[in-house]
């Protein structure tokens, strides 16, 4: 033990006891149970008494919308044996799973950790790797000042019954810490080492010769990230009271707040409490009042089917309830701010905000595209850094990896193919505008390979004509011209009739 070691200890559980209230704050939005601040106490006893809420949670869309576009295509490598290795990782950590966790992860708080751990049997050899997520709440990376992408050390701490654990990991090696039965580890005098074989005192520290620390950073910033969300915290707050305060409204409209008036010196306030219904219709609290008794005798209550009773009437009425879109229109103000904000179409937080072309969708969505692009970029290089230490691990000395995303965008629409139809007929190189309209590079070059420029041409009219055929026909179908089941009919039919026509001429 030095005392370098523990200077990076008690570094390490400073800044994550500092960066902790910023993540649980983004996972409470992306949960929606952030609460209403204003809330008047009557409603909240009532809406807490039946364990109600009427939240409408928008904030985690940006999160959603985004993880949704991040899909891995494939992990490749161009030798066999390492390309089999990579099938075998995937399969033992069941990443199909894992990964779009992670993204989820990555994007609801802007950091995710990938831990990935060699498992070595008896002898000491190296049989598979572990790779699993680990949250930001509970691990840090710390990074070099001279070299913000080189890692100084990472720190993962938890808790294990009545004791602290810390592991601090580095380039050459892992070092295990505990607290004591009742330390409560904020003092450096709180920690000591934690052997990992009880007998053998010096197993704290574990050295290895990997050259890098088996942890890597999924982060849409840098040196840290940035939840997709933050930007809709504050709409989100005005959204939560607006919908809490309508709802508390909403009765009003069915039972309307009354009034009576009487005549001049016969006013009568202090015993009577007539109403449609009573707090005994609610739970007591600890104090033996329902959500609407303040424990005074005045019947003069603000309440849903509350009435005022002033003795010797003159006259009667009751009081209008608040007009819904009063709430409804800021509420749907706050959704536009938070689709502004984070840079997410609005059509993902109401699918029936318009209907227009799919050019004009593509050009809404350019911002959104760029930043799912960004994070494919981002998180592809510590994937591609993951599985080249994985694989080295397992014995390939200099694996060749790549990381290919499931394209964030494709052409799909009749306007999209005649959009890359006219692009090619105005000179544009073919290969250059279908990776233009969203397909992978790879992809691409495999449609090229023995395809000559007429054939392709031919291809990309096909596409054109049936993907114009497909719009037509659905507004037939919407007219009622023709059932959708033959719409379905028909283009199943003639979708298969050129994939035969397709391989007969490959075959030929």
């Amino acid at each position: 033990m030095d005392d370098e070691s523990l200077a990076d200890l008690m570094l390490g559980i400073e800044e994550l006891e500092g960066s902790r209230p910023g993540y649980d704050q983004a996972a409470l939005y992306y949960d929606g149970k952030v609460p209403e601040v204003f809330t008047s106490v009557r409603l909240r006893r009532a809406l807490a008494a039946h364990r109600i809420d009427f939240d409408l949670n928008f904030a985690k869309t940006p999160v959603n919308a985004i993880t949704n576009r991040l899909k891995v295509a494939s992990i490749t490598s161009p030798d066999e044996d390492t390309n089999t290795l990579i099938s075998k990782i995937w399969q033992d950590n069941q990443l199909n799973i894992e990964l779009p966790d992670l993204f989820r992860r990555a994007g609801e708080y802007g950091d995710a950790y990938l831990m990935v751990l060699p498992v070595e049997d008896a002898q000491g050899n190296v049989v598979r790797v572990e790779m699993f997520y680990n949250s930001p709440q509970t691990v840090r990376v710390f990074y070099s000042e001279d070299n913000p992408r080189k890692k100084n050390f990472t720190i993962k701490k938890w808790c294990e019954g009545r004791y602290e654990r810390v592991e601090l990991l580095y380039d050459d090696r892992t070092e295990r810490w505990t607290t004591g039965e009742n330390s409560r580890g904020d003092q450096a005098g709180d920690w000591h080492p934690w052997p990992a074989d009880p007998e053998d005192p010096e197993s704290w520290s574990i050295e290895h010769d990997w050259n890098e620390q088996p942890v890597f950073h999924f982060r849409n910033d840098r040196p840290y990230g940035v939840p997709e969300h933050y930007g809709a915290y504050g709409p989100q707050n005005a959204i939560t009271k607006l919908q809490a305060t309508h709802m508390g409204t909403v009765d009003y409209q069915g039972a309307p707040q009354r009034y009576a008036l009487t005549e001049t010196s016969t006013t009568d306030t202090s015993d009577l409490e007539p109403g449609d219904w009573d707090d005994g219709d609610w739970p007591l609290n600890e104090k033996g009042l329902g959500p609407s008794d303040s424990g005074e005798d005045s019947s003069l209550k603000a309440g849903p089917g509350e009435m005022w009773l002033l003795r010797g009437y003159k006259a009667v009425g009751q009081f209008d309830a608040a007009n819904p879109q009063v709430f409804l229109d800021p509420i749907m103000f706050n959704v536009r701010a938070m689709a502004q904000i984070t840079e997410t179409p609005l059509r993902l937080f109401d699918p029936q905000s318009s209907q227009r072309s799919g050019e004009s969708y593509r050009e809404e969505d350019g911002p959104f595209i760029s930043k799912v692009e960004n994070r494919q970029t981002s998180y592809g290089a510590a994937l591609h850094e993951a599985f080249v230490f994985a694989l080295r691990r397992l014995g390939i000395e200099d694996p060749v990896v790549n990381v290919d995303w499931v394209p964030a965008r494709s052409v799909s629409t009749a306007e999209g193919w005649q959009t890359v139809k006219a692009k090619i007929e105005a000179g544009v190189p073919r290969r250059q505008a279908l990776m233009e309209a969203g397909y992978r590079a790879e992809q691409v070059d495999a449609w090229l390979s023995g395809t000559d420029d007429a054939e392709l041409q031919r291809r990309v009219d096909v596409l054109a004509s049936l993907a114009d055929s497909a719009q037509k026909l659905g507004s037939a179908a919407a007219l009622g011209v023709i059932t959708s089941e033959q719409v379905t009919a028909l283009m199943t039919g003639a979708i298969d009739d050129l994939e035969a026509l397709a391989q007969a001429q490959e075959e030929s």
